[in-house]
């Protein structure tokens, strides 16, 4: 199906002014891919503009771009700091498939726009009906544990190579995306098996992912275990928390330690934010899928896979915390 999807994409693009947005933040796998298809888009189609635009970069990106141009000093991008969007046939938003999250211009985000957009994505489908998504078109496909992973499959379906930097943005993508493998497959060893192979040596990737965190993540991480709850149900153990910021970080440092799910809650203005993390063995045994449950809450805005998914509101803290965990519930009570 993948492929098919693929031909239908690829003709519907050529002759087109193509603009390439992801989420915001940007994170490795939104900024990677974002990169690579922009190439393989200028060698596919030519005469036509394929431009970049990126929000704002997580500190994770930062911190990577500085080691990753010592590394390929030669190797430049360039991305818009000011858009035109008449200037575009077409947009593709890559690394999700819902538009709240994707800080973009206004008209754009209002969906007055008349230019189509596209996505390309591995998160779960959302179906949202959206005014100018080409839905016919999408190529979202969860089984794959990053975007990057689709993007090769596009490299391979039209027998184009990938030069040595793009291949290590790839596979930082495929690494940081799947947890280092812990939410892959085999699938996801093979592609970063035949992505490297001998040209790269996988100890040469570790550093450019070598992050210490900083005193305000550290203090995060300690306020989130200090205010931790836990809730037991059957043999699962539930980790409960609150912080003010980096509650992903928070949320894997609860299963890290010994939760089985670990769920963090954040405030912002008027605005819930609910992280969510599990265990690969939960998942598996029990059927969980922390994206699915998190969309079912219809008054926010949701995204993520069986093991790790987020959910932004409007709802009352309580409110939205319990349809979460009874929802949970459900799944994990035989």
């Amino acid at each position: 199906m993948l492929q098919s999807r693929i031909k239908s994409f690829i003709n519907y693009l050529k002759g087109k002014n193509i603009l390439i947005i992801t989420h915001h933040p940007t994170d490795l796998d939104g900024f990677a891919t974002s990169i690579v298809l922009q190439f393989f888009f200028k060698n596919l189609f030519k005469n036509q503009e394929i431009s970049l635009y990126f929000s704002e970069f997580s500190k994770l990106i930062k911190s990577f771009l500085y080691k990753f141009k010592k590394k390929f000093p030669n190797f430049n991008f360039k991305s818009l700091n000011n858009i035109n969007i008449s200037n575009f046939d077409i947009i593709i938003i890559v690394d999700t498939n819902n538009l709240d999250q994707v800080n973009f211009i206004e008209d754009f985000k209002r969906l007055d726009s008349n230019i189509p957009f596209i996505f390309i994505d591995h998160h779960f489908n959302l179906n949202n009906e959206y005014n100018g998504n080409l839905k016919s078109l999408n190529i979202i496909f969860e089984n794959y544990s990053s975007t990057a992973e689709i993007i090769i499959e596009l490299f391979r379906r039209f027998k184009i190579e990938i030069p040595t930097p793009y291949k290590v943005l790839l596979a930082t993508a495929i690494l940081t995306d799947s947890g280092f493998f812990k939410y892959g497959n085999n699938q996801t060893i093979h592609n970063i098996s035949n992505l490297i192979k001998d040209e790269i040596s996988f100890q040469e990737i570790l550093p450019l992912l070598n992050s210490e965190p900083d005193i305000s993540e550290r203090i995060a991480k300690i306020k989130g275990l200090q205010r931790v709850d836990l809730l037991r149900i059957e043999e699962w153990l539930l980790g409960i928390t609150h912080v003010s910021s980096f509650s992903g970080s928070v949320a894997s440092m609860l299963i890290s330690i010994g939760f089985d799910i670990g769920i963090v809650c954040s405030q912002k203005k008027n605005e819930t934010i609910i992280s969510t993390r599990a265990k690969k063995e939960v998942c598996q045994k029990t059927g969980l899928h922390l994206g699915k449950i998190l969309s079912e809450i219809r008054e926010g805005s949701a995204g993520g896979h069986d093991g790790a998914a987020s959910l932004n509101c409007n709802l009352d803290l309580e409110v939205v915390l319990k349809k979460v965990i009874d929802k949970i519930k459900k799944v994990l009570i035989i």
